[in-house]
């Protein structure tokens, strides 16, 4: 009994000194983030399967609901964020304290586009965003980058793509930092933005209205850092240490049926290795 008494604080004490290097390796997993969408002419199911084909093979996981239920605190603690892609005009007292307090407990915020017009019934779900949705346009255009050398930007070079014009107002400019702009007319319209609550962040971006913009690789680049920067470091580093593996496609030797007319079309992976 006294051996085993000592090989347990042995075996303690070892854990306790493990650097935390050696336990975030052991603890190596993808990205989870809840995705809410609706039946709006956004079409938020189509997008999360772009973005899902997408970021499969990045370790960046979307598990798509349009059940409103499933904004509450033993939900929501299931994933690293929320992001919101929909056009939801009320949302219920409930509901609005679980995605506040989630958020203000380490939980990641991801709003785009049409997220900026959700909740109009309350004031704090459209502070913590940053701000909300007033009127557009449509063209094709790019964004001017403000802040190069914040982490979601280092590296990122803009896009170009046909999407809505989007003008914002009710701007809470707490804690918010502007990343780009949109130039027209010798105004400059903030576009995609950070901000902070509590222990956890937000990330916005007002690309996004339909798949010109949803398949193009630099939108999910951005989409990409704003999540990494969201979701903060430790789930990150958790990330970071995902050994993946390269899918491989087999377009032209089987055709998949494309009934529900995707765009992109789905396509025939071929198998992993054991």
């Amino acid at each position: 009994m006294q051996m085993l008494r000592s090989l347990f604080f042995f075996v303690t004490a070892v854990l306790l000194a493990c650097p935390l290097s050696m336990t975030a390796e052991a603890e190596a997993r993808p990205i989870r983030l809840l995705f809410l969408g609706d039946q709006g002419h956004h079409k938020p199911a189509l997008r999360c399967a772009q973005l899902k084909q997408a970021f499969g093979t990045r370790g960046i996981h979307l598990y798509y609901t349009e059940d409103m239920k499933e904004l509450n605190p033993e939900n929501l603690a299931k994933y690293d964020g929320l992001m919101v892609y929909a056009n939801i005009g009320g949302i219920g007292k409930d509901q609005e304290t679980a995605i506040l307090d989630y958020v203000a407990s380490g939980g990641a915020y991801v709003p785009v586009h049409c997220a900026s017009y959700c909740f109009h019934n309350s004031p704090k779900l459209i502070a913590l965003l940053g701000a909300q949705f007033k009127r557009h346009g449509g063209a094709i255009f790019s964004t001017r980058i403000q802040k190069g050398n914040h982490p979601v930007m280092k590296g990122f070079s803009s896009f170009s793509s046909w999407d809505e014009t989007y003008v914002h107002h009710k701007h809470n400019e707490k804690d918010r930092i502007v990343l780009s702009v949109r130039e027209e007319k010798g105004q400059s319209e903030p576009w995609t933005w950070v901000r902070r609550h509590g222990k956890g962040r937000v990330f916005y971006t007002a690309w996004g209205h339909d798949q010109r913009t949803w398949s193009n690789p630099g939108f999910h680049d951005l989409l990409q850092r704003g999540i990494l920067w969201a979701v903060g470091d430790e789930v990150r580093a958790s990330w970071s240490s995902l050994k993946l593996p390269t899918l491989v496609y087999r377009d032209k030797e089987t055709a998949v049926p494309n009934y529900e007319q995707r765009s992109p079309a789905p396509r025939w992976q071929a198998p992993l290795s054991p």
